[in-house]
């Protein structure tokens, strides 16, 4: 029989007290106890030395009244006083004894005679109670044989009734009959209905505890939900969730929960939980989609793959609608690398299992997200804007299942980036040393500047500022503790750029407080997302090998990049909650019209700590930057550079922090963002050649027929030996060949080099499959998708010399149809009109 607690705890007292310096340690550390937890009444405040005054008034009182109760019972107790008088003789003492014995055995003798006349009448009555009994069960026997039979008859007979009914309906409707007034009040209601009608007994599972304990479960249930590839972040002001007075910023689910209980099941296999113990534990502020979440940002590939898969599900070619138990078919581990490119063995040839078709199932409909450009009325005037739109396809099953084949090989290589990122993401914060920071750092949404009060023209016009929010958490990790230590901070500013030197420039004062806060740490690890226009591009590697070792003289530095579409955490809330609070200030009467505005009014009212910018700042930062910077090859498919050597990087395709980021492993690559003296030499050379009019037409026409490479080769490919070193390889043009300048320069034409400002060749399609080659000018970088914004010009005489740029005429563009990069032309002015000679 097991021990209560009182048993044990007993028992380990008697065992404590037989060891002597065991004792002693006991003691002592009890008395330190007592001394650290007591305190003097110098040390209370007056409030609490009233309260302690009050308590000690009591117990005195209450102690005077035991002491007073124990003087009165003394009192009235008469004392025991020694036998005195005369005195007696040994013979008539002895007397005295033996009548005293005989007088007790005789009273002894009669009560136990009474005792055992009680005795045999309780037999008596026992004895003719089984008789009773024995005679009424030999003529009941008979009785149940009869009942017996008739109860089986009609058990048997409900049962194959409830066998036959096919509907849940029906069987539900039959369970309802069993569950009258005298089942429900009989404990064995469960188990007479399940005998009645012929159900199985559950199989009662034998209740295991994990061998780590129900905290460490716990623990890994909410850190599975808080994954990004298990759950997105929202950046909302208003996506938040309150639950006891606690309100965080809300995760939306990306699959199922059963799913979700699988993959949980598969990654901790050495863990006992059930799935109901599963949904239990999961953390409040993680909720399932749902259509009234418009503010959620869904990936854009995952959201187009999901939609085919529920295509075929719907016609039946597929068996499974979840996107992670089909691509887990058709791999060994998603987390094996080689499995999620294709370069497995084992698992290359394996194919999803699709229902054989019928060929009758005629054309299948299903949505994809596109950018299309829309020609709209503005001010009178027709204007061209691209929007991403949801769109509804048409095609075959087997256009489709080739179509799914197709995109399952980018999406298995995103899915696998995902989750190795965010891995990293937490072996990095789990294991940091005390002389490492992580900063986590994202542009939250522009936040639109309000008053109290405003007039109608200020609401509807273009009158309302807009406040840029650069958001980040740091984690530390001080001496002595075990776990990093979280702060989040947000730096302010009324420039709304974005850029690598807006960036730093926002970085800057939170580097210089962990340069004085924190002396001892030598590296960073940044992670952020990853738009070519903000944080994944040349400036911005330039900027990290060279400020951090010149400006701020650290060792050793990380930038690390989240997955297309997966780059929402811990800063996107940041942002969230500030815009929340200057929205509640401003109801309550305040007036936000800028950005020292939102500074002086958020900046004591949480733990966030906060920095205003100026305009200078930022210049300061721009005027740092040089010209001559090299564009890094494949710069889409890099999600880790690292260095600890100023003016240079290394760089690979994912993350890894196994000796904390600045392993060998996946074989880095080197890159300088600086180029050397030879290629200024020869970039001079070739800028300093001139062409004249009619020859600069005739490359154009020429250009058309150059093949080109295509975005995914260029962007999302590794870079090659003979870019890794351009500097020694390539040999000076000749500059008398124009042709060969030309090849030269459409061999170098990558993404990096679109910017603002540059004027390429677009070929355009029309919609009987014509292809038209337009001259035009970048409005913007490449983005993670692949587009341009680009403004069209428009010819003005059929010379085919001059042109004219068309304000209106402005769309996104694929980069695939870039043919070229031509020279700036030459602007004329007649009068008031302005030309562009080419």
């Amino acid at each position: 029989m097991a021990l209560t607690n009182a048993e044990k705890q007993r028992r380990y007292r008697l065992k404590l007290k037989s060891d002597p310096i065991k004792n002693a340690e006991a003691k002592k550390k009890h008395l330190e106890r007592y001394h650290a937890n007591k305190k003097l009444v110098k040390d209370m405040t007056e409030r609490e030395h009233r309260n302690i005054k009050r308590k000690w008034k009591t117990a005195n009182k209450k102690r005077r009244e035991r002491q007073k109760c124990a003087q009165q019972i003394m009192n009235i107790t008469p004392a025991s006083s020694p036998r005195s008088g005369t005195p007696v003789s040994p013979r008539s003492r002895g007397r005295r004894q033996i009548q005293r014995d005989r007088s007790a055995v005789y009273r002894k003798k009669l009560k136990i005679l009474e005792e055992l006349e009680n005795m045999k009448r309780l037999c008596n009555k026992y004895k003719k109670r089984y008789q009773r009994a024995k005679t009424t069960i030999k003529d009941t026997k008979k009785v149940n044989k009869l009942y017996q039979n008739k109860y089986l008859t009609l058990s048997n007979a409900i049962k194959d009734h409830y066998k036959s009914l096919k509907s849940v309906r029906e069987k539900k409707a039959l369970k309802r009959i069993f569950q009258g007034e005298c089942i429900a009040k009989s404990k064995m209601k469960i188990s007479l209905i399940r005998e009645t009608l012929g159900i199985d007994q559950m199989k009662v599972m034998k209740r295991q505890n994990n061998p780590l304990g129900k905290k460490h479960l716990v623990d890994n249930i909410k850190s599975f939900f808080d994954r990004d590839d298990v759950s997105r972040a929202t950046a909302g002001k208003r996506e938040t969730v309150t639950f006891k007075k606690i309100k965080l910023q809300k995760r939306t689910l990306l699959d199922t929960m059963k799913g979700l209980f699988r993959s949980f099941k598969k990654e901790n296999p050495e863990l006992r939980c059930s799935y109901s113990y599963f949904i239990k534990n999961r953390p409040f502020y993680v909720k399932p989609p749902s259509v009234a979440g418009k503010e959620t940002c869904l990936c854009k590939t995952h959201t187009n793959a999901q939609y085919i898969i529920d295509a075929l599900h719907k016609t039946r070619v597929l068996a499974t609608s979840s996107m992670n138990e089909l691509i887990a078919s058709t791999v060994c581990s998603t987390y094996n690398k080689a499995c999620m490119t294709g370069n497995c063995k084992d698992c290359k040839t394996k194919e999803i299992l699709f229902r054989e078709t019928t060929g009758n199932l005629g054309l299948v409909k299903w949505a994809h997200w596109i950018r299309k450009s829309e020609m709209i009325e503005k001010s009178g005037k027709k204007v061209k804007v691209t929007k991403n739109v949801k769109e509804i396809a048409e095609g075959t099953v087997e256009e489709l299942i080739g179509h799914l084949k197709r995109t399952l090989i980018q999406l298995k290589k995103h899915i696998y980036n995902i989750k190795i990122q965010y891995k990293s993401y937490r072996d990095a914060i789990d294991n940091l040393n005390n002389n490492e920071v992580v900063l986590h750092v994202d542009f939250s949404e522009n936040y639109n500047c309000k008053h109290f009060e405003e007039v109608q023209s200020h609401h509807f016009g273009g009158s309302r500022k807009q406040v840029t929010l650069h958001t980040g958490v740091m984690y530390t990790k001080p001496e002595g503790h075990k776990k990093p230590t979280v702060n989040s901070f947000c730096t302010i500013s009324a420039n709304n750029s974005h850029n690598p030197a807006s960036i730093w420039a926002h970085l800057h004062p939170i580097i210089r407080e962990i340069q004085h806060n924190n002396r001892h740490i030598t590296t960073i690890h940044f992670f952020s997302d990853g738009p070519t226009t903000q944080y994944r591009q040349k400036q911005n590697f330039y900027f990290l090998s060279h400020r951090i070792f010149n400006e701020y003289n650290f060792i050793r530095v990380t930038w690390n990049f989240f997955e297309a579409g997966h780059g929402k955490g811990a800063a996107d809330g940041v942002g969230g909650y500030l815009k929340r609070t200057a929205d509640e200030k401003v109801a309550a009467g305040s007036d936000i019209s800028d950005a020292e505005a939102f500074y002086y009014t958020l900046k004591d009212l949480s733990k966030v700590r906060m920095y205003l910018l100026t305009e200078s700042d930022i210049q300061i930062v721009e005027k740092a930057l040089p010209k001559n910077l090299v564009p890094l090859q494949g710069t889409m498919q890099v999600h880790q550079v690292f260095t600890d050597s100023p003016g240079e990087l290394q760089y690979r395709d994912l993350s890894c922090f196994c000796e904390r980021g600045f392993c060998r492993c996946m074989n880095p690559k080197t890159y300088q963002p600086v180029s050397v003296p030879v290629i200024d030499t020869l970039r001079e050379d070739i800028l300093s050649f001139e062409l004249d009019e009619e020859s600069v037409l005739d490359d154009i026409s020429n250009v058309v027929a150059v093949p080109r490479r295509s975005f995914y080769n260029t962007v999302y490919s590794s870079s090659s030996n003979s870019e890794d070193e351009p500097l020694a390889s390539i040999s000076r043009p000749s500059v008398s060949n124009i042709n060969e300048m030309q090849l030269i320069e459409k061999e170098n034409v990558h993404p990096s080099k679109i910017s603002d400002g540059v004027h390429v060749l677009i070929k355009v399609s029309s919609v009987k499959d014509k292809h038209y080659t337009y001259l035009g000018v970048a409005k913007s970088e490449v983005d993670e998708e692949g587009d341009v914004k680009i403004m069209f010009y428009k010819m003005v005489d059929k010379t085919g010399k001059r042109f004219k740029a068309v304000e209106t005429d402005i769309s996104y563009e694929p980069y695939d149809n870039i043919l070229e990069i031509v020279p700036n032309p030459k602007v004329v002015v007649k009068g008031k009109r302005v030309f562009s000679l080419r």
